[in-house]
């Protein structure tokens, strides 16, 4: 159990990570110039998420 619990552990890291990339490149497109409706199918989300992610503050 420990060794899958370990695993669990690495792979929840990992998920945020790639969260954490997923953002950054929804901002980095927007920043580019690109609209949120057309960076929204890219990032397989709703526009309203990428509103959502635009909206958030990276400074905390």
């Amino acid at each position: 159990m420990a060794a899958v619990l370990d695993r669990l552990a690495l792979a929840a890291d990992q998920v945020h990570a790639w969260v954490d990339e997923h953002e950054t490149l929804v901002r980095q497109a927007y920043e580019l110039g690109a609209a949120q409706h057309d960076i929204a199918p890219h990032a397989q989300v709703a526009q309203s998420t990428v509103s959502r992610i635009l909206a958030r503050d990276t400074t905390a």
